[in-house]
């Protein structure tokens, strides 16, 4: 979601489509490349996905973290990185550097130099944080900040099995805002925008913990044109790592989970 927004703010037509839907509807979007990623390459659902889109004469290309994987057999080309691979079950370094390595694909963007200070920064800032009093975490984001909220609440969710929403910042208000309570943290993965602003300061008035991500804000991240999405990722990242320790979890092995969902 996140990259397919960005594509289209340069001008490129891209589309989004599970695999599931796929290999259940044989759904193909008329294109001329497909991209499947899958950080193990043995997903059923994006391996079989392959062929029905090779089928097609669709060029096919495959980004995951595993040599040798049924994907990089049958991709026409393949990415893999398998230095970012990882034994955590959950997706959390190799998610950012893939979508690092696509953003880089639009236009050239050097987080590297950044991203150190601003690691410190985010485990002092989380650090403070009594995690032990919240167990609903709510991440509000606007066009492609929307598909950073979305995975960002996939992370807590997986790592520390808590009670998590994603929205747009303004249809927050149209009803999902009556959950909150004292126990809710809201993350705005901002745009600098002054509604988002606005929307902060009223969401703390019902007593959640606000959390605004954006230039000299509760985080200091500048909003640059999503390209800054890699380093928004760290926050969740980080809270549902420190959250699964609290409730006794191993946020490596999240219960019901496993690396490569292997349909039959």
């Amino acid at each position: 979601m996140i990259i397919t927004k960005m594509l289209k703010k340069y001008g490129y037509y891209s589309n989004i489509i599970s695999g599931g839907e796929v290999i259940v509807f044989d759904t193909i979007p008329e294109t001329d490349i497909a991209i499947f990623l899958s950080r193990t390459g043995e997903s059923t659902e994006t391996v079989k996905a392959v062929d029905n889109f090779k089928k097609r004469n669709i060029k096919t290309i495959g980004i995951t973290c595993t040599p040798d994987s049924s994907l990089t057999k049958i991709c026409d080309e393949t990415f893999v990185f398998d230095f970012a691979n990882e034994e955590s079950v959950v997706m959390t370094g190799s998610f950012v550097f893939i979508l690092n390595f696509l953003l880089n694909g639009i236009k050239f963007n050097d987080i590297a130099n950044e991203s150190e200070q601003l690691l410190l920064n985010i485990k002092n800032y989380i650090d403070s944080i009594d995690l032990k009093k919240y167990n609903h975490f709510v991440f509000l984001g606007f066009d492609e900040q929307y598909g950073v909220s979305k995975e960002g609440a996939l992370k807590i969710q997986e790592m520390a099995i808590q009670n998590v929403e994603f929205h747009e910042p303004l249809e927050y208000r149209h009803g999902p805002k009556s959950t909150l309570t004292e126990h809710s943290i809201v993350i705005i993965n901002s745009k600098d925008t002054e509604e988002e602003l606005k929307l902060a300061k009223e969401l703390k008035e019902f007593g959640a913990k606000t959390i605004l991500i954006g230039k000299n804000k509760d985080i200091d991240i500048p909003y640059n044109d999503g390209f800054e999405s890699p380093l928004k990722m760290i926050i969740p990242q980080y809270i549902g790592y420190k959250k699964a320790l609290i409730e006794g979890y191993d946020p490596d092995q999240p219960r019901n989970l496993s690396k490569s969902v292997i349909l039959d």
